[in-house]
């Protein structure tokens, strides 16, 4: 491995506080967006994220590091520097200057990317670029149809697992439900959507660095569908069976306000026997690649 000038990682981190000072008028309708949003906090971490990605596969990233103006690194500052300015000229705050400014930020993050380390590194270091597009907030008729889809989803799963406690139930429409002792609704907290998208954004890192091929990559990612409806429904289920039979401060404790980490803990380990089982007859990312290395040095040293 080509050997990060520290010249050329501060240059890097000078261009990317450039831009934040730079969008700094919609940037921060973006920041407090991601601080006080309880669906997509997520973005405050995309970035450490996305460091800790090229931090890890640093040596087949840098292996060809390049200085210098190239078409691709002007085309990214180009595009960013429009993006922001399109923001700039957006109505405050709204979702569209959001999008824009976090377009623009993260093209003009790759375009410094390109600047101090090349093309070559950068093709090399697409996934972690392109894990940056999460800063991006996703538009509210998107989150909140995948909220609907997964309130609906836990809701029928709650009806079914109700039925096999033998509990007498009345489904009154879609989201509540009538017990001997207290009455419960499915409401849109209870989808959760935000461990859900958690749950994706940490499932992608996964899929990469653990699975060969898309296709493997796409099932293991579909699989976290399901396992948020499994893991919503057996979080009300527990919930109201312990308002039931223990305290009725079950519904209304901290373990119904603040004990979604800990299912969002279930969740992330029913992913385990998922990845097991896509892994089979598949052989290590790490192998792959470090038996792809060799060759690569044996010409880089007979040339």
């Amino acid at each position: 491995m080509q050997s990060i000038r520290p010249k050329d990682l501060f240059t890097f981190l000078l261009a990317v506080a450039a831009s934040l000072i730079i969008a700094i008028g919609p940037g921060r309708h973006l920041l407090s967006f991601a601080y006080h949003t309880g669906d997509q906090s997520y973005i405050l971490l995309v970035p450490v994220l996305t460091a800790m990605l090229v931090y890890r596969d640093q040596a087949s990233i840098f292996r060809k590091v390049a200085h210098g103006i190239s078409r691709p690194m002007v085309v990214s500052f180009l595009v960013g520097v429009v993006l922001i300015g399109v923001a700039y000229g957006l109505a405050a705050g709204s979702e569209w200057q959001m999008v824009a400014t976090g377009l623009g930020l993260v093209a003009c993050w790759v375009g410094a990317f390109i600047l101090c380390f090349g093309p070559t590194s950068a093709r090399a270091a697409t996934f972690p670029l392109a894990m940056l597009l999460w800063v991006v907030p996703i538009p509210t008729p998107i989150v909140e149809s995948f909220r609907y889809f997964l309130q609906v989803g836990s809701a029928d799963l709650v009806n079914v697992l109700f039925g096999l406690t033998g509990i007498p139930t009345l489904r009154e429409g879609l989201f509540i439900f009538h017990l001997p002792t207290q009455s419960i609704e499915v409401a849109k907290e209870c989808s959760g959507i935000r461990s859900s998208l958690c749950l994706i954004l940490l499932t992608l890192v996964i899929a990469h660095e653990s699975l060969r091929g898309n296709f493997r990559r796409f099932w293991l990612l579909l699989s976290t569908v399901p396992i948020v409806i499994l893991k919503n429904g057996v979080r009300i289920v527990t919930l109201t069976l312990g308002a039931i039979y223990i305290d009725p401060s079950f519904l209304t404790g901290s373990l119904h306000h603040d004990g979604g980490i800990v299912f969002f803990l279930i969740g992330l380990l029913m992913l385990i026997p998922v990845l097991a089982l896509l892994r089979r007859g598949d052989s290590p990312v790490k192998a792959k690649a470090s038996g792809s290395a060799v060759p690569a040095q044996n010409v880089a040293a007979g040339s």
